[in-house]
């Protein structure tokens, strides 16, 4: 990656790390929360239960938590890859075309890593492949392994 010098006022830049850092930290106690609330719910239990296709749903809760603790890990690689641009003094240009990244974007979303038309781009690529797989549902296999890892000491 191309080095450039710093886009942002030292304080501009600062207010932007310091949002990245406070966020980075709630994301971190979510996580162990979340993850301790599945450990608990599947204290006990028998694995091959939850993997069940057959079975009724009463484990709604584990499978929200399971969503909510994938989105929250990846929003969590998402500000420490902002930080890195940041170290690298490559933050505030996309990653994609290297254009800067404006500074009202990075106020609402500082771990931006795209500007607008690329983000735009990107988004469009993934709705055209979202219709290649039915209802968009997830891969079983992917599932079942969060669950095992959730069930495992944490």
């Amino acid at each position: 990656m191309v080095t450039r010098p710093t886009r942002f006022a030292p304080t501009t830049l600062d207010v932007l790390v310091e949002f990245l850092s406070t966020r980075r930290v709630a994301l971190t106690r979510s996580l162990k929360t979340l993850n301790r609330e599945v450990a608990e719910a599947l204290r006990g239990r028998d694995i091959s239960d939850v993997l069940d296709d057959e079975a009724p749903a009463p484990d709604a809760d584990i499978a929200t938590h399971l969503l909510l603790i994938e989105r929250a890990e990846e929003r969590l690689r998402e500000v420490d890859a902002a930080l890195d641009r940041v170290a690298e003094d490559a933050y505030g240009y996309c990653v994609r075309c290297g254009a800067g990244i404006p500074l009202q974007r990075l106020r609402a979303l500082p771990a931006a890593a795209n500007c607008v038309e690329c983000s735009g781009r990107f988004s469009r690529s993934l709705a055209d492949r979202s219709h290649a797989t039915p209802g968009g549902i997830r891969d079983r296999a992917r599932v079942g392994t969060r669950l095992l890892v959730a069930g495992g000491e944490l």
